[in-house]
């Protein structure tokens, strides 16, 4: 049979992003527009005499770090500590030029330094976010005493414009913190809740390898009661040549024998061996009709409602026999939900995957709770004296093929399980 590898999800803590860096570029582009309509309007609109050449100069040169930020630094690597701490220092600059010329520490800019320290302090280790403070600080200090003075057409108006220029500073700090700090602060829950995601399913996976182990220590264990069984059934049906109906129920009872024999066989054989990159493409009808009649053939009282449906002629997939484990285990639990033993099994294509419904006539799932069940599965319909290790082995098999198991109410009562599974691209 060919083969055909298939990777498994990555489940590793995620990696440092370039998302702080790029906030911070969309952020500068908004201080080289501050900067020009500092430079172009201050004259007119506020009848202030600055240099708007140098300041112009400022606005350009940041803007090309900008780009070349966006374009260079965000390309080629994934920024430290130190590169996101240069960014703010290149900004703390910019700015410290143009307060320089427009009045230095008189000039109710200077609060802009707040929101650089703030973003820092969101992004940075704790040695980093110090050496910003302490160099925004020194700064401060500098422009006290180094300064060009602002040219007021108005000099009675000084402290009506100064007063305005604090609250147009306080509101622009204000606006630039909670924009950034939030999402900031989104972007850490986020991926506090992958990193949450990423051990459950660990922490699962190794529940799942130790149960896998015991498994295959009792495949071992079983094997020598089953043989015996087998044995006293052969003596059994010897004597009892004359009493068919006993024949009849010895047959039924050496058969069954046989489906836990031939499953351990299988279980024994694939141990130590069960990983994704050993599955085989199958043809997904021929795999779901050799199900059912491995499920009937088992339970000869139970239904399955299943029709091969022309939509899979032809798709194959990849899966291994934990994935037909898995199945098997799904379908067993919807007969066992209904009161007369009996499941409606569909497929279809969804793009690029094909999604299996089973269907039972059980109590069904109150809407409740089936956000708690795709958090902690077990099939809620069945007998609650199950330990749900078939349902926790079935979520493992076909989450490690790249699928999902989800849960549905069905109309009329019951419930309908949806296993999807990626097809094999041709």
């Amino acid at each position: 049979m060919p083969t055909a590898k298939f990777s498994l999800p990555d489940t590793t803590t995620p990696r440092a992003d370039s998302r702080p860096l790029t906030r911070l570029v969309s952020l500068r582009w908004y201080s080289v527009a501050a900067m020009l309509v500092l430079a172009i309007g201050a004259a007119p609109a506020l009848n202030i005499s600055i240099p708007a050449v140098p300041i112009l100069l400022i606005a350009g040169a940041l803007g090309a770090w900008n780009a070349m930020a966006r374009f260079v630094f965000l390309a080629r690597h994934e920024p430290g500590p130190w590169s996101l701490l240069l960014e703010l220092v290149v900004d703390l600059a910019a700015w410290s030029g143009v307060l320089y010329l427009t009045g230095g520490a008189t000039n109710p800019l200077i609060s802009l330094f707040l929101p650089l320290i703030a973003v820092g302090a969101a992004v940075l280790p704790a040695m980093q976010t110090w050496l910003l403070a302490a160099l925004s600080i020194s700064v401060y200090s500098w422009l006290w005493t180094h300064h060009r003075p602002l040219g007021l057409a108005d000099p009675t108006r000084a402290i009506d414009w100064h007063l305005a220029g604090m609250w147009g500073t306080f509101a622009v700090s204000a606006l630039v913190i909670t924009w950034y700090v939030s999402r900031m602060t989104a972007t850490v829950r986020a991926r506090d809740l992958a990193l949450a995601h990423a051990r459950e399913r660990r922490l699962r996976n190794e529940r799942i390898v130790a149960m896998a182990n015991l498994a295959a220590g009792a495949a071992h264990e079983m094997g020598t009661p089953l043989g015996t069984m087998r044995l006293i059934i052969d003596s059994l049906q010897a004597q009892c040549g004359d009493d068919p109906e006993t024949r009849e129920d010895l047959g039924t009872m050496a058969q069954q024998i046989s489906h836990c024999r031939t499953i351990l066989s299988r279980l024994t054989a694939s141990g130590g061996q069960a990983r994704v990159e050993a599955g085989g493409a199958l043809d997904i009808a021929d795999w779901l009709d050799d199900l059912v009649m491995t499920i009937e053939s088992q339970r000869p009282d139970a239904r399955i409602d299943w029709a091969d449906s022309e939509q899979l002629t032809g798709l194959r997939m990849v899966a291994d026999q934990s994935v037909t484990q898995a199945l098997h285990n799904l379908i067993n639990n919807a007969l066992t939900a209904s009161p007369d033993q009996s499941a409606t099994l569909a497929a279809h294509r969804d793009g690029a995957t094909v999604s299996i419904n089973i269907a039972d006539q059980g109590p069904g799932i109150p809407p409740d709770i089936l956000n708690a069940l795709h958090e902690a599965p077990r099939h809620p319909s069945h007998d609650e004296g199950g330990l749900g290790i078939g349902l926790l082995l079935s979520l493992g098999a076909i989450e490690a093929f790249g699928g999902t198991l989800r849960y549905a109410p069905r109309d009329g009562g019951g419930t309908i399980t949806t296993v999807t599974l990626p097809l094999l691209s041709t």
